[in-house]
């Protein structure tokens, strides 16, 4: 009877605190979140297309249903190539971004983020063969993958335009799946991309793939957040709002511990 009473009263906890946070105007407004579905857990195309919104399922796409359930609002799903995201936010195609996007100063200057919803960083994935390839100074002279416009992206250039290393060549691609690929394959020497997606690819290849920090620091910390258009600060603040209680109950590393355990087979999609 206790457990009774105890699981009614948080269904009831829910459905008020659902009920205090929506609006009350009685109108649905229907915001477009522009992503990149091909960035596992935190957006891909469900089994069956039987997603969280539409086809689409994951962290953000989870995240962003809970908060448009509170501010009660529709979404719809605009997957695009990731380098395209901040362009599209800027002409008005999409009105916000929740993509695993790391905030940074250059992307600051023409986007407002929402605080930080995840920390990561960058890792570098090899073959579980590879046994030269520790940090990133011993990638000189060798092939490196990343996605194109990411935060790895960025390093890897700026370390090689800086000097502080050659590579043999450096290889983007629109998703970081088909990367990863050629690392199996041998294609490719070594792929850098964010930490949760590294640990994605290498639960769903055990054996076949190591995956490693630069024991130098060579990559910084990282943190996730959603991107908004420069003038939309009232859009902003309400997500903000909500997003803030959300980190505070523990749930977005909930979901991150959800689909990492229950869908980790589209890490190798």
């Amino acid at each position: 009877m206790k457990k009774l009473i105890l699981l009614a009263l948080l269904v009831f906890a829910v459905v008020a605190f659902a009920g205090c946070n929506s609006a009350d105007d009685g109108e649905r407004r229907t915001l477009v979140m522009g992503t990149s579905a091909g960035f596992f857990p935190f957006e891909f195309v469900a089994d069956h297309g039987q997603g969280v919104i539409g086809q689409y399922a994951g962290v953000d796409l989870s995240l962003v249903a809970r908060i448009a359930e509170y501010l009660n609002v529709d979404i719809i799903v605009q997957d695009q190539e990731f380098g395209g995201l901040l362009l599209a936010l800027q002409n008005r195609e999409i009105d916000f971004i929740a993509a695993a996007m790391t905030i940074t100063e250059e992307r600051a200057q023409s986007v407002n983020f929402t605080v930080p919803y995840f920390s990561a960083g960058q890792y570098i994935i090899v073959r579980s063969d590879n046994h030269d390839v520790n940090s990133i100074a011993d990638l000189e002279g060798k092939l490196v993958g990343v996605q194109f416009n990411t935060t790895g992206d960025i390093a890897i250039t700026d370390g090689q335009d800086n000097g502080y290393i050659t590579f043999g060549n450096i290889a983007r691609f629109n998703q970081p799946t088909p990367g990863v690929f050629d690392v199996l394959s041998g294609s490719l020497d070594a792929f850098v991309v964010d930490a949760p997606v590294a640990r994605g690819f290498m639960a769903n290849h055990p054996g076949e793939l190591r995956i490693f920090a630069d024991p130098n620091g060579f990559f910084g910390a990282e943190s996730y957040g959603m991107a908004f258009h420069m003038d939309d600060t009232a859009l902003l603040a309400e997500f903000n709002e909500v997003l803030t209680r959300l980190i505070a109950e523990g749930y977005v590393l909930y979901l991150y511990e959800y689909y990492q355990r229950e869908h980790a087979h589209h890490a190798g999609d």
